[in-house]
């Protein structure tokens, strides 16, 4: 496995690799043979992955919760991301387990497993998304209150609602009585695995993190200056931006090209315009600062 690398390997044979690998997920679900063990090795995977669900969205409510009480630093966080993962790792033999019916299926699951996962880490076509399942909270919202719900800040596990997820070869007859939990229907039917893959995957990974994140230009000025600046600080940072202007352009043309590009969504909503009358750049910047606010 360690021979397996991008550089080694050109891109259309990962490419050929992966549609071989989708063959191999086809014919090994064909095959399933649902045995007693495999059924409650299902049952097993199925209520281990449906947990791990939940305590990532238990663990990332939590830590947002954090952010809000303890841990948001005005001075530095621009922007404080909590995000949450649940994927699969195959880091060598110990993260794949071995069925008494391993030689019915012909296949060699523990280097299989690896090559699946090292497509992942390829981003080969097909192969983008590795995470089973994957909650995330861009830009912390200040206004929330650590009183709220899990669900109330985002963090619900809607798509595990009761209803089972047996879809495709997954709405097997020795499956009925099971409710499929979404994380194993994303395994066996977004992802590259056979449901024989699954069974005898041994290495989930769930993580939780938070990210502050602290932006500046230039200038120092941070990310999105203008959400906390009065009228004054916003008209003297694009005034003061404007004096390295290229030469042919008047002021006014400058402050509606640079602010396009700033406020695309905002500017084009304006009523005042002053590209060709610096008059009006007065009235342009107090109608595009009040707008902004707004938003």
């Amino acid at each position: 496995m360690n021979r397996l690398s991008v550089r080694l390997i050109p891109e259309k044979k990962r490419e050929r690799i992966g549609e071989l690998i989708g063959v191999r997920q086809v014919l090994l679900n064909r095959m399933f043979a649902a045995t007693a063990e495999e059924v409650e090795r299902m049952e097993w995977v199925n209520a281990l992955l449906l947990n791990l669900t939940r305590q990532m969205y238990r663990r990332s409510a939590e830590l947002y919760r954090r952010v809000l009480d303890t841990t948001h630093d005005k001075t530095f966080d621009d922007d404080v991301v909590v995000e949450g993962s649940l994927r699969y790792g195959c880091n060598g033999p110990e993260s794949v387990l071995h069925l008494t019916n391993d030689h019915y299926y012909g296949s060699d699951f523990t280097r299989m497993l690896q090559i699946i996962d090292w497509l992942y880490s390829c981003d080969v076509d097909g192969f983008e998304i590795e995470e089973i399942e994957y909650t995330s909270k861009e830009s912390v919202d200040l206004g929330n209150d650590t009183s709220m719900s899990d669900a109330q800040l985002g963090f619900a596990d809607d798509l595990d609602d009761g209803t089972t997820w047996a879809e495709g070869r997954l709405d097997h007859p020795a499956f009925k009585h099971i409710c499929i939990c979404h994380a194993v229907h994303d395994i066996c039917t977004h992802k590259s695995y056979s449901i024989p893959d699954l069974l005898r995957m041994n290495d989930f990974w769930c993580e939780v993190k938070v990210t502050h994140q602290h932006i500046v230009d230039q200038s120092g000025s941070r990310w999105r200056w203008w959400k906390n600046s009065s009228f004054e600080e916003f008209r003297k940072k694009l005034l003061s931006d404007a004096e390295c202007r290229p030469e042919e352009w008047r002021l006014g043309q400058y402050i509606v090209n640079r602010t396009s590009e700033l406020f695309p969504d905002v500017v084009g909503r304006l009523k005042n315009d002053c590209f060709g009358d610096n008059q009006q750049i007065e009235g342009y910047l107090h109608e595009l600062f009040n707008m902004l606010k707004k938003e």
